[in-house]
């Protein structure tokens, strides 16, 4: 079984798809004006100052989708983006409204060639999604042509969203947005497509896996087995700039899906290392990735500081 942080990773990616395909926040206006209360007082924050030679960076774990009671920002992050001339964050979330990367998605996320999803996984994760789709009143119908892994991120959403979790309320989306007002500069770290090609890349075991585990915890009914409650904790972690908390609740597990950590965490890590260097090397730079991205041992925190950096959490 799929550890549960690790699925949570790939549903915040799909959070990316979300927010491209224009679909409104939750609650519009509240977000709004939490977003533009003041900055909350204090230290706590899941963010790094990065320093070398001289220059100062930052580096920020994100979760893609939050409460609006999230907002305001503490004043560290706050600060650390004021000070800041470049972000950095994972995609370019502009682009994902072209028609054009919906058009390439289609492909990637949807069986085109007859197969169905009842043909692709088993008779039992089949019975389950069934299930799980009537309690959602959705038909089953509707997920035939879908992919596993897309499966699984449509479901994931429809629970996630009703918890309260916004893509649109995500750290990427917030940075994102205020980077435009101040007409910063922005570079991303993969297209749109390089993370979707991460989830579609999965195997049919571990994109099996994945679902079945989804379902699992949505069949543990409301609370903490659920996947909101599971984020929620994830949340509470960030809130609290806990690394420690949240780098448990992330590494709990991995070694039984080492396929699935291996390439939604540690070959992007790796892949997104040289390019965070140079951004830190020479400007003012704020990147912005997933939490999960940042801690344990093959996080970019530790392989920063295997390069010489200095890291320190603020």
């Amino acid at each position: 079984m799929p550890p549960r942080t690790l699925r949570l990773t790939l549903v915040a990616l799909a959070a990316l798809l979300a927010w491209g395909s224009g679909s409104p926040p939750l609650s519009a206006q509240a977000p709004t004006q939490a977003r533009q209360a003041p900055a909350r007082p204090g230290r706590a924050g899941f963010v790094w100052k990065v320093e070398r030679q001289g220059r100062v960076g930052w580096l920020v774990g994100s979760l893609h989708l939050l409460p609006p009671d999230a907002y305001p920002l503490p004043a560290v992050m706050t600060d650390a983006f004021a000070a800041s001339d470049t972000l950095m964050e994972e995609a370019d979330l502009e682009s994902l409204t072209s028609p054009e990367f919906m058009a390439a998605v289609l492909p990637r996320a949807m069986f085109l060639d007859g197969r169905t999803l009842q043909a692709a996984i088993s008779p039992a994760t089949f019975a389950a999604v069934a299930a799980r789709a009537r309690r959602a009143g959705l038909p089953v119908e509707a997920l035939q042509s879908m992919k596993p892994w897309m499966v699984a991120m449509t479901l994931e959403a429809l629970e996630l969203q009703t918890g309260g979790f916004d893509a649109n309320l995500g750290l990427d989306k917030h940075f994102y947005d205020e980077a435009k007002m101040r007409r910063l500069r922005f570079e991303p770290l993969e297209t749109g497509l390089e993370q979707i090609d991460t989830l579609d890349g999965l195997s049919p075991a571990d994109q099996e896996a994945m679902l079945r585990e989804g379902l699992d915890a949505s069949g543990a009914g409301a609370g903490s087995g659920t996947s909101a409650g599971e984020l929620a904790r994830l949340t509470a972690a960030w809130k609290a700039g806990d690394a420690r908390g949240l780098e448990a609740i992330v590494l709990d597990g991995t070694r039984s899906a080492p396929g699935l950590y291996d390439r939604v965490i540690v070959a992007r890590n790796q892949r997104w290392l040289p390019t965070v260097s140079t951004c830190l090397d020479t400007r003012r730079c704020f990147v912005v990735v997933g939490a999960a991205h940042l801690v344990g041992p093959d996080g970019l925190v530790t392989s920063l500081r295997a390069r010489g950096y200095t890291v320190t959490q603020q």
